[in-house]
């Protein structure tokens, strides 16, 4: 029982702060992705929040790792930056599936690309407690993809007159 418990505790963040970053992850991920979702994009909302939670989890995970291991064996080490390149790396390769080219110059999916991409952004914000800047980039991309559809559908009837 000693051991599930010394299992269970974290050493760089609370369980309070965890569930917090955590549901916000669900939370900026879930209304991100309803916006790709509400215009029958590839990737909905399940796909967002799944991101942006498992990069929390990640960013996290790499906060305790570092907390656990900065004064270990120098042949352990934990670089976060890596953390980082490499899950916005991975997610860049999702992302890009969503993009979908259909013939004579003709790409869609770059914005759900982009989306799904800064999802994960996002998440490792606020997995390393930086709600601030979760809080920016959320309002910031979802003002981009909730306010873009109505300014393509302007510049296209400019283009058609």
């Amino acid at each position: 029982m000693e051991r599930l418990y010394s299992e269970l505790s974290l050493t760089y963040v609370s369980w309070p702060e965890l569930f917090l970053r955590v549901g916000l992850a669900m939370l900026f991920g879930l209304l991100l992705g309803l916006d790709r979702a509400s215009k029958n994009k590839p990737i909905d909302f399940r796909a967002y929040m799944i991101v942006a939670v498992t990069t929390c989890i990640i960013a996290v995970l790499g906060q305790e790792l570092y907390s656990e291991f900065s004064n270990a064996d120098p042949v352990v080490s934990v670089d976060l930056a890596k953390i980082i390149a490499g899950v916005l790396t991975g997610i860049g390769f999702l992302g890009a599936g969503a993009i979908i080219h259909r013939g004579e110059g003709d790409v869609v999916g770059t914005a759900t690309g982009a989306s799904i991409w800064s999802a994960g952004g996002i998440g490792l914000a606020l997995g390393f407690g930086y709600y601030g800047l979760a809080l920016v980039a959320f309002l910031a991309v979802g003002a981009i993809l909730a306010f873009s559809g109505w300014l393509v559908g302007r510049v296209r009837d400019v283009d058609e007159r």
